[in-house]
């Protein structure tokens, strides 16, 4: 990986959890279509209830291709990264960059405080978090967080830089950590496998 680029890993893992998301969503949506179509077609009495059944039939087959599409798009995305885990690294720290990440995320979230920080602020500031990611490799671990468009909700970040970096450094104790360095609206830190 480029000092200054992204691994495959961090530019697909928005898009990976979106499309686990919305295959979900319709999923669950779904279901319900389904056995309302199924208990139409079996009272043919009504026209109307003929008409609403193809209706919803056809909703339901469209949901379907679109659940198809979004599961192919997501394996078509997590396999290449999936495999280049088995051959050159493991599947135990794929998974565990996901659930950091996410652990991550909720300590660094922030609620407002009793001097009445400002909501927009605040709300800059939790949706900059809610993107960072972090990637765990045997040798290396990377982690970045974008900053947000407000000078305001940018200064909240760089105040838990030192917090943050230790948090990193504490659950990582085998890897040293650089400091926080700018590339653009994103910062990263880098921990490299001293044990």
């Amino acid at each position: 990986m480029k000092k200054t680029g992204k691994s495959f890993f961090i530019r697909t893992f928005r898009i990976n959890g979106f499309l686990l998301f919305i295959s979900l969503i319709l999923f669950l949506v779904r279901v319900p279509f389904k056995m309302i179509v199924s208990f139409l077609h079996n009272e043919t009495s009504s026209y109307l209830a003929e008409f609403i059944s193809k209706v919803l039939g056809e909703i339901s087959n469209t949901m379907d291709g679109v659940i198809v599409l979004s599961v192919a798009t997501l394996l078509i995305l997590v396999i290449p990264e999936l495999i280049t885990r088995i051959v050159h690294d493991s599947l135990a720290n794929w998974f565990n960059s996901i659930w950091v990440s996410f652990r991550l995320r909720k300590f660094l979230i922030k609620q407002a405080d009793h001097e009445g920080e400002g909501s927009i602020k605040l709300q800059q500031h939790n949706k900059a978090i809610r993107k960072s990611i972090i990637d765990i490799r045997d040798k290396k671990i990377t982690y970045i967080i974008k900053l947000p468009n407000g000078v305001q909700a940018q200064k909240l970040i760089l105040e838990t830089r030192e917090i943050l970096r230790e948090e990193i450094s504490s659950r990582f104790p085998d890897y040293t950590f650089s400091n926080f360095e700018r590339y653009k609206h994103w910062f990263r830190i880098e921990g490299t496998k001293i044990r």
